[in-house]
């Protein structure tokens, strides 16, 4: 029994580690922009023409948070999560 509670311990341990959010910087080309009710998501395209969403929520930007615009080329830094089969990136600074 001790051994099985033990393996249940790291099965579930492993498992919260390896989906936890990865922070890493994103690059791409505002394609389109729907407001929310605190903040944004944009649709973005990458320089390879892989296609990602960024939320930009005012409560967790702060003084970081601005509108981004169509057209509009950026560099997202934040956590990633994978949603729908598309990647999105819960953006912490906009470079």
């Amino acid at each position: 029994m001790k051994k099985y509670f033990k393996f249940c311990l790291i099965a579930i341990t492993t498992f919260i580690l390896c989906s936890c959010a990865a922070t890493k910087t994103w690059k791409g080309t505002v394609q389109r922009v729907e407001k929310g009710k605190d903040g944004h998501t944009a649709y973005l395209v990458d320089q390879s023409g892989e296609k990602f969403d960024a939320v930009l929520s005012i409560p967790k930007m702060e003084t970081n948070y601005r509108l981004l615009t169509v057209g509009e080329k950026v560099k997202l830094q934040g956590d990633t999560i994978h949603f729908d089969k598309r990647v999105r990136v819960l953006v912490r600074k906009i470079k």
